[in-house]
């Protein structure tokens, strides 16, 4: 169900400004003093009102740029600028209503702006009004048909109403402008699964391990045939050549990272894989190895950042292959579907050990000596690190994380995290249970889940394993709308405690379900609008209660 809650979140805009940056990124030569001035001397000037309100906003001040755009609109009520800056303005004060109607009347001057179209949808869809919106949104794709923002929200909307394939027809029509993009096809995937289309399904599935990073092999012979030769400069010197010749091929600053790591220079490594991962970011490969560099380096908190950036991106690969086995399953493709869930079986490793280390690393923050080992990463492996280096940090922190569990029973997080540290050392049994206490919690810990149906199938259960990992893919109509209501009001930030509220009264009925702030950073997790990454290393360094970062970490995951 991830990918599928993901399709909530996407496409809102921080600010209805954000809609309008072209427009309202201005630059503004004279001072405010200066303007007033000039107004003095020629007060119906609508140019210098406008001025003036841009540099109001320039400094801040909201209030202000209203009255100036106000003033610009008497004088000149036919300029749609001032009208997009007035709204803008309105939204900020948190008077959404007034700056919708700003809006309406720019759209009556400049009918065929999409930008304008999309602004006015997103003032209807965040007060409730669903029919207008999704006009709006349909005559911002008319105007501009790759303008992919409306499309998500088009999306999202029809995915609360049950309209499949509505939702469908819009993410279809992404990919057409961006047939590379994974998430479009494992949104598609997760979208063609629950309405039915169980074939298409599996080829989106399929489509979206085809195009990860991890499955390319561009290999220059030259660059190799020094490599091996021993010839690491001259090699370092072909594959600068190649990326010039290539600038958008990862693998080639991949290759150019691991042989400057190879002869000690640390900051052409780094340079080198932050350019890989910069032209992909879901290249795990280089996302791994920029974490090993800084760890290389004694770096241990850059490096767990990197390290919880691969969890992530190890856990959309895993869940394509999720998705196309309980596709296959449905569609009673039995041989395959049990192929797919070997091969998610053989990935799922890599998060639990990656997690592991984030652990290890949390202890060793701040501890200044060089961390000798190595992360060989292939294209979707991470191989394990020296048992003796890690032992004894690992088993710390799983001792951290049973007295967290205990002290915090009711978060599903505390279990889902110690349920992966359980399963790197081997404690399969163990680490069910707790898999199964976070999805307990929270049924739509989609995470939890898989790892729960994975641990499950490792065990031979395989009728549970299954009945688990098509949870985690299902949809709830139920949840499908708490996870919308609370995107909507997420999304305005002055009406963000009210969202706390309305969780804290959704969830009061499930007696372990204590602990909402939690489970509402989960939820907002599930769409996207909390970096996951971000998240999972904050929650790590609260391992430490009485550590600098922990007020930080704690706040962190209850606020946005």
């Amino acid at each position: 169900m991830s990918y599928l809650l993901e399709t909530l979140g996407r496409g809102w805009i921080g600010r209805l400004s954000d809609a309008f940056q072209d427009q309202m990124r201005r630059v503004v030569p004279r001072d405010q003093v200066n303007l007033r001035e000039l107004l003095d001397l020629d007060p119906g000037a609508p140019d210098l009102h406008m001025e003036l309100g841009f540099a109001y906003l320039k400094v801040g001040q909201a209030a202000k740029a209203r009255d100036a755009f106000a003033s610009a609109i008497r004088l000149d009520p036919r300029c749609p600028l001032s009208r997009i800056a007035q709204a803008c303005c309105l939204e900020e004060l948190g008077l959404l209503e007034e700056g919708a109607r700003e809006l309406s009347a720019a759209a009556d001057l400049e009918p065929d702006d999409a930008a304008v179209q999309f602004g006015l949808a997103y003032c209807h869809e965040r007060a409730e009004r669903m029919g207008e919106a999704i006009t709006h949104y349909q005559c911002a794709v008319r105007c501009c048909p790759s303008l992919r923002n409306a499309r998500e929200r088009l999306a999202a909307i029809y995915l609360r109403q049950n309209r499949l394939g509505l939702a469908i027809e819009q993410y279809e029509e992404m990919l057409t402008d961006e047939p590379g993009d994974v998430d479009l096809h494992l949104a598609l995937g997760n979208l063609y699964l629950r309405n039915g289309a169980t074939d298409d399904s599996i080829k989106a599935f399929e489509n979206a391990l085809l195009i990860e990073p991890d499955n390319w092999d561009a290999r220059n012979d030259l660059a190799e045939t020094l490599e091996q030769a021993g010839l690491v400069r001259e090699a370092i010197e072909q594959l600068h050549l190649m990326g010039e010749k290539r600038p958008d091929c990862a693998d080639t600053f991949l290759r150019l990272g691991d042989l400057y790591a190879r002869i000690g220079n640390d900051e052409a490594a780094m340079k080198a894989y932050l350019k890989a991962v910069d032209l992909h970011p879901a290249f795990l490969e280089a996302t791994v190895k920029a974490g090993t560099q800084h760890l290389r380096a004694g770096r241990y908190g850059e490096a767990a950042s990197f390290f919880s950036r691969a969890i992530e991106i190890n856990d959309r690969l895993l869940t394509a292959y999720v998705g196309l086995g309980v596709a296959q399953h449905e569609a009673g493709h039995e041989a395959e579907a049990w192929s797919s869930f070997d091969l998610a079986s053989s990935v799922e490793p890599n998060t639990t050990l990656l997690y592991s280390e984030m652990a290890r690393l949390q202890l060793k923050c701040g501890v200044q000596q060089e961390a000798q080992r190595y992360l060989d990463a292939g294209p979707v492996e991470v191989a394990a690190p020296p048992e003796d280096r890690i032992s004894d940090l690992i088993e710390q922190q799983i001792e951290r994380h049973r007295k967290l569990a205990g002290d915090r029973p009711n978060h599903p997080d505390v279990h889902y995290r110690l349920g992966l540290l359980l399963r790197q050392r081997g404690h399969l049994e163990e680490a069910i249970e707790h898999f199964r206490s976070a999805v307990q919690i929270n049924p739509v810990y989609t995470k939890a889940l898989v790892k729960l149906g994975l641990a499950l199938y490792e065990a031979g259960e395989s009728d549970e394993a299954i009945r688990s990992l098509q949870q985690a893919l299902a949809l709830h109509p139920e949840y499908v709308d708490l996870h919308y209501r609370l995107g909507v009001m997420f999304a305005d930030r002055h009406q963000f405690e009210l969202a706390i509220e309305h969780f804290q009264r959704a969830v009061s009925g499930n007696p372990n379900n204590l602990d909402f702030r939690e489970n509402l950073a989960i939820a907002l997790e599930n769409m996207g609008m909390i970096d996951r990454a971000t998240a999972m290393w904050h929650r790590v360094r609260e391992m430490a209660p009485t550590s600098s970062h922990a007020e930080r970490a704690r706040a962190a995951i209850s606020r946005r």
